[in-house]
């Protein structure tokens, strides 16, 4: 009987292909979004990591115990102290990401790599498909370099040959032996580069020396694996105690003083800051599929009307009100699956450009696709949506009166009653529902904008980044580092179209940044881990000129800052306002606490978001790239011309100074700002389209409520206009009846929004949950919207002649 329920509804939906690809159209929008959201969700949120027991594994970072900031990185020493104290722990590995460069025959090439204690994949619970793990032996100091291959970087560079296991490559300029390479399906636990290489040994980092590692300075990244009894909480407890003792015994160390311990598991770590954006998102799509199903309710009322005849002869012939319902139900859960498998389609087209659309600095976001859960919750939300749409008109249509409906009605009195109540009721229902969703895009966007009107304190239109690392082989001393970076800005400032050119050791908005303790002038120095942080940047002497970062005081670097001359220092102006109030900062001295060299301050520029554009500006010290020369930076070049056309020339300029250094991720300043910034861009704008579909669906509702109205109201307004009433009048008749769901709607929004916009507070940057503007401007474009709507259908009544009206009665 089902099936014949079935047949029956499709010879129904194939007669009436109009109201049928409507339906299918609005129901298809609705299940498509909620499908493409979810399938992001799963991939992110709700798959676990491939990782061996992953429930198990926490991540291990320093935290400012001032402001309980996490993600500090953590030191050899406390990593050493961790692995030899905790008994909650099975395991702990830690790692360190590192670029180095690999020459090849054709030219060099920048390699990620990964430095990694021997255990590393032991925590993980993975193994080499070829080859072995490292030895505990090649994890001392002086062993023999030898290296875990990707899957990629395998097929790449040897064709997947399994000889290349026992080869040996040319990696900084050190021959490195290949022992191992991993899985296809390996991805790596936290959000860097996937690295392509991987090398044991974390104890003695390029990019510090040696009695900065003793003594505390913070590089690595750590993993635990939970024994099987314990919890995160207590492993967080015990951490407590390592960390008091860690104090005791190493008080003058750089992380002994403020920096904490903090466990958390490590998918939170990976995916907790993303859930608030994630649920906003849910909710949205969430909204626009009620919004959906509340107009194929209104249109199945409608529809229902032209079947009332049909549903009394049924009744008539035998047929139960249970049975009619089934039937009603039955066709709505067959449009709805309709529906549900177009919405699919779109879903499976729109994938590709969501994910290329999305922020890179998502976790997991490649892995998105189409699977069983994704379906499974498609096919479920569309048996759900077809009975949240078709009950009520199921319902009402099987309750009707038998008796009043077999007998020969007037024309027109099908309007009103119970069923124009629910029509009326879902128009409201939806206008409240749009609203609230608009409200909140307008509040994401106006946020948005706030923030992207925050001045960075540096331009960075027309201005490319050329990303170096120097191997420290070949670039071992300061001298020759210097010289190298002298000759690159010389060469590459000499080219056709470049303005400006100037290196600096970190680049704003990129990522982390290095922090040191200092000692400014008239502060009582307490030594490392005492002092305060301040943030260090190595620059040359053009820097400030390339990225135009307004000088206050004194003077920038020039090229007589150099290692014979005196060291100096540039700070910006949160340092001279908080140290040195109401005085000239310049002439004052600053040095860092671990080499209290004292550098006099000669000049003051402005404050720098060198972290995130929404974060509170912090001190910041700037020395003399000649003077501390850096094994990593970033060449930034300016050109009011095409700086595109630049990057082969940089390249060739770099080559000539030295041809085996590769040259890495090569951007414009602009994408690296607009990186900065992608997830609320990115949250704002899908929240935006998607209540730009929900006005449109809204808009849809109302008119096609008024319309139907009007046209079962025909005889009335035929009545009305023969005993005088004018266009005027009509029209201020019907737009009244539509505008009053529309209010209704919006002052029910209004409430509504007023309790749920402070949900997403915390994803708000300059603006108020409750601010006025973003509250009041979708009200009026809602209402205005609705207007338009009422106002169609109501000009169409005005056309009506009263005479034909009447006589056809």
């Amino acid at each position: 009987m089902i099936l014949q329920d079935l047949e029956f509804g499709f010879r129904l939906l194939r007669k009436n292909l109009g109201f049928t690809l409507v339906a299918l159209l609005t129901l298809a929008l609705g299940i498509g979004a909620n499908s493409a959201i979810f399938s992001v969700v799963n991939a992110v949120l709700l798959q676990p990591l491939p990782y061996q027991a992953p429930e198990r594994l926490l991540f291990l970072s320093g935290v400012v115990r001032e402001t309980g900031a996490p993600g500090v990185l953590m030191s050899f020493t406390k990593f050493s102290q961790i692995k030899e104290q905790a008994r909650t722990l099975e395991s702990v590995t830690a790692f360190y990401a590192d670029t180095m460069s690999l020459v090849t025959e054709r030219e060099p090439e920048a390699v990620n790599a990964a430095h990694v204690s021997r255990d590393f994949f032991k925590v993980l619970g993975i193994s080499a498909i070829r080859g072995r793990d490292f030895l505990p032996e090649e994890d001392a100091l002086g062993a023999a370099d030898v290296a875990i291959l990707s899957d990629g970087f395998w097929h790449g560079h040897f064709a997947g040959d399994p000889a290349a296991l026992g080869r040996s490559v040319t990696l900084d300029g050190r021959r490195v032996t290949i022992v191992g390479i991993l899985s296809s399906t390996f991805r790596f636990p936290l959000q860097f580069p996937t690295p392509d290489v991987w090398m044991p040994r974390v104890s003695d980092p390029t990019s510090l020396r040696p009695d900065q590692v003793r003594t505390g300075a913070g590089y690595l990244y750590l993993i635990a694996r939970l024994r099987s009894a314990e919890t995160p909480a207590s492993a967080k407890a015990e951490m407590d105690t390592i960390d008091a003792h860690y104090r005791r015994q190493f008080a003058g160390f750089v992380d002994a003083e403020r920096i904490g311990i903090s466990a958390v598991p490590l998918e939170e770590s990976l995916v907790g800051p993303l859930r608030p954006g994630f649920a906003v998102l849910l909710a949205a799509v969430g909204f626009l599929l009620l919004i959906a199903c509340a107009n194929v309710a209104n249109l199945l009322l409608a529809r229902a009307t032209s079947r009332d005849r049909e549903m009394a002869l049924r009744k008539a012939l035998g047929a139960s009100s249970g049975r009619l319902v089934r039937q009603l139900l039955s066709e709505s859960l067959l449009l709805s699956l309709f529906g549900g498998s177009l919405g699919v389609a779109l879903t499976a087209g729109f994938l590709p450009t969501l994910c290329a659309f999305s922020p890179g600095s998502v976790p997991r976001l490649q892995e998105t696709r189409l699977d069983v859960h994704v379906l499974l919750f498609s096919v479920l939300l569309s048996f759900v949506t077809g009975i949240l749409f078709g009950f009520a008109p199921a319902w009402q249509a099987a309750a009707g009166s038998l008796h009043e409906t077999l007998k020969e009605r007037t024309r027109g009195s099908s309007e009103g009653g119970h069923r124009g109540k629910l029509r009326g009721l879902l128009v409201v229902a939806e206008m409240a529902v749009a609203l609230v969703l608009m409200t909140g895009a307008g509040l994401l966007m106006q946020s948005f904008s706030t923030l992207m009107k925050v001045n960075p304190g540096f331009s960075y239109d027309h201005r490319m980044t050329f990303l170096l690392n120097l191997p420290p082989n070949r670039y071992s001393q300061p001298e020759i580092q210097a010289q190298f970076y002298r000759q690159l800005i010389e060469r590459v400032k000499a080219l056709p179209g470049v303005d400006a050119a100037g290196v600096t050791s970190y680049l704003p908005l990129a990522g982390p940044i290095r922090f040191v303790h200092f000692c400014p002038e008239g502060v009582v120095c307490q030594g490392i881990g005492k002092d305060p942080l301040i943030a260090l940047r190595q620059v040359s002497s053009g820097y400030f000129y390339t990225v135009h970062t307004p000088l206050l005081q004194g003077r920038v670097f020039n090229d007589r800052d150099n290692a014979s001359s005196p060291p100096v220092a540039i700070v910006n102006h949160t340092v001279a306002n908080r140290y040195w109030p109401a005085k000239n900062p310049l002439g004052k001295h600053i040095a860092n606490s671990r080499d209290m060299i004292q550098r006099e301050v000669v000049g003051v520029v402005s404050d720098v978001k060198f972290n995130a554009l929404n974060l509170a500006n912090s001190e910041e010290m700037y020395l003399p790239l000649e003077q501390v020369p850096w094994l990593t930076t970033t060449l930034i070049v300016h050109s009011q011309g095409d700086v595109q056309a630049l990057i082969s020339g940089v390249r060739s300029k770099i080559s000539e100074i030295d041809p085996d250094l590769p040259v890495t991720s090569v951007a414009s300043m602009e994408s690296i700002v607009a990186t900065s910034v992608a997830q609320p861009r990115v949250l704002s704008q899908f929240v935006g389209v998607f209540a730009g579909l929900a006005l449109v669906l809204a808009a849809i509702g109302i008119y096609g409520v008024t319309a139907y109205s009007v046209a079962a109201r025909t005889q009335e307004m035929g009545i009305r206009m023969s005993l005088g009433a004018g266009p005027r009048d009509i029209i201020k008749f019907v737009v009244g009846q539509g505008m009053r769901l529309a209010l209704f709607g919006v002052v029910i929004g209004v409430a509504a929004s007023l309790a749920l916009t402070r949900l997403i507070s915390t994803l708000l940057f300059g603006v108020s949950a409750t601010d006025l503007l973003a509250f009041s401007f979708p009200a009026v474009v809602l209402l205005a919207t609705a207007l338009i709507a009422c106002y169609l259908p109501a000009r169409r009544a005005t056309r009506v002649d009263p005479m034909v009206v009447l006589r056809f009665e």
